[in-house]
Formats: structure tokens, C-alpha cells, sequence
């Protein structure tokens, strides 16, 4: 059984069954109600498949509840982040406008945080410096005209990885090892995703849950050290 260690909270959206032991619809089951949150320790892969899904949450005390029945998983997390650019101004939160983000892979909504980059009284101004948020190695450094536009994505000591969309310009090369707040790029409007100039920023496990309905993405808001304003 492949199993990952993720801890984190569970939402209900119906009654429920815990499955007692196993991650499989024939164990034992004990009542969960409607809008519970319940405490995970990670996730299964390959769990009995249900409606085409084998994605399986374990609890604390070592039972199961089945994805379907769950609103969102949430990771708990630490402060470990730091601002991607000078000043974080927010202009689009994780999990919104869902009927837009389905058609590139993500049916429940925004998989990032979309952040300002124009200069306050200047909206011709938008090129900004980008930093990493936290030590690690280039994985990709390259130019998708579909999606992303000019990107990098590194991979950090702990076990997760970053990802910067729609940047100007690259400042940084695949397996380059980077440090905390070293400039990566410079912020832009590339990509065929990008409605405008701006910076899309995203946080997952490197050994993420595809099924998630962000491609494993996570909120990163409760990650970021730095204050981050929301408009």
C-alpha cells in the first residue's frame, strides 16, 4: 500500500463511514457527520477504486475515509515562506473562478496565488524582481507558450517545490542551486494563462496528490512569513 505522510485536516460534505483498518468500502465503518473536520495523517494511492478514484485520507487513529466525501484537505503547515516579490499584493486567492480553471486541469478553481507586480501610480511599470521563497535546486527553467510563459519551478529541502508563472525573463538555469530571497526572474505577462501582467506563485509536495482538483497544489497563504495583502 502506498501510503504518504501529509498531515492535515478533512472536511465532510455528506455523513460519512470511516472504514475501519483498511482503505476499502467491505471494512468496518463508524459514522461521521455531515461538515466534521477530521484530523489526517496523510493519504493513500491505492486504495480500493471508487467511480474511477483510489484516493483514501487515513486518520489519526489509524482508519479511512474515501476522498469523495470530503470537501478539501487542508495541510498543516508552518510559516516557512518568504515573499516571492518586494511586496505581496494578492489580486486572485487559491480556489476561485473553477468554471475558468477546469479547462487547464484544475475543476476545483485557481491553483496558486496571483500577486500585483504594476507599481502603485504607474500600471505601465510591471516588471518586478522575483525571489525564491526558500533554499533549493532548479528543477525547470524554461518557456511554456501554452500556460505558463517563461517559468521556474525549484525544489526545496523539504520535500516540496515552488513554482513562479508568466515571468519576463529567467534569471536562473535547471539543477542551479538558489538560496532564499536570490532573484530567479523578472515578473511579466507570458503564457497563454496569463490575462495580465502579473506573478502566479504555487506550493505542493514534490510527492503530491494529482487527484486534488488543483494538480496537488496547496494554499500557500498559511506558509508565507511576509504579510500578504488581499484586493
Amino acid at each position: 500500500m502506498k501510503y504518504i505522510i501529509a498531515p492535515g485536516i478533512v472536511r465532510t460534505i455528506r455523513d460519512v463511514n470511516l472504514r475501519i483498518g483498511e482503505p476499502t468500502l467491505k471494512a468496518k465503518t463508524k459514522l461521521v457527520v455531515k461538515n466534521s473536520e477530521i484530523k489526517v495523517s496523510g493519504y493513500v494511492t491505492d486504495g480500493e477504486k471508487i467511480n474511477g478514484s483510489s484516493l483514501w485520507y487515513k486518520t489519526q487513529d489509524e482508519n479511512y475515509v474515501w476522498s469523495g466525501n470530503v470537501e478539501y484537505f487542508k495541510e498543516l503547515s508552518e510559516k516557512i515562506l518568504h515573499a516571492p516579490l518586494a511586496k505581496m499584493i494578492c489580486t486572485q486567492r487559491f480556489g476561485l473562478r473553477p468554471e475558468v480553471y477546469k479547462i487547464f486541469g484544475c475543476p476545483k478553481g485557481h491553483n496558486g496565488l496571483d500577486f500585483r507586480t504594476w507599481m502603485k501610480g504607474n500600471s505601465s511599470k510591471w516588471k518586478q524582481p522575483v525571489f525564491a521563497v526558500m533554499e533549493g535546486e532548479v528543477s525547470e527553467a524554461s518557456y511554456d507558450p501554452k500556460f505558463k510563459g517563461n517559468y521556474v519551478r525549484i525544489i526545496h529541502g523539504n520535500k516540496y517545490e515552488s513554482v513562479y508563472l508568466h515571468l519576463d525573463s529567467l534569471k536562473v538555469k535547471k539543477k542551479q542551486k538558489v538560496y532564499t530571497g536570490e532573484q530567479i526572474g523578472v515578473s511579466g505577462n507570458t503564457g497563454g494563462a496569463s490575462e495580465a501582467p502579473h506573478l502566479h506563485f504555487g506550493y505542493r509536495p514534490v510527492k503530491h496528490n494529482p487527484n486534488n482538483g488543483y494538480m496537488g497544489y496547496l494554499d500557500p497563504v498559511s506558509f508565507f512569513i511576509d504579510e500578504i495583502t488581499f484586493i
